[in-house]
């Protein structure tokens, strides 16, 4: 809930209002909400915050359910993972260092 100055639910009319005023004055397109939350989630996964964070940060029940939204939205996530395994196992190899799941 956010409150207008009397106090009151300025509900989903009030909040979408709002940003389309904001951005009005850029040259950004109207986003909702809800759009501000998935990018906000999105770019916080591209940036490497593991996924249990996301999904408290999200306030979701389980991290299967932020998972199932999210992490098949972006293509660079599974590609970073995939190399990341990559250097772990090339690593190790040429190290002889112990198998790691860090990297």
């Amino acid at each position: 809930m956010i409150a207008s100055t009397n106090g009151k639910d300025i509900g989903t009319f009030g909040i979408n209002k709002a940003i389309d005023s904001i951005l009005s004055k850029t040259n950004l397109h109207h986003i909702t909400p809800h759009g501000l939350r998935h990018t906000h989630a999105i770019m916080l996964l591209e940036s490497g915050v593991d996924i249990k964070t996301v999904s408290d940060r999200l306030g979701h029940a389980t991290i299967n359910m932020t998972a199932d939204v999210y992490l098949h939205v972006t293509k660079k996530h599974e590609t970073e993972s995939v190399l990341k395994s990559i250097l772990k196992i090339n690593r190790w190899a040429k190290g002889g260092q112990t198998y790691s799941t860090t990297v």
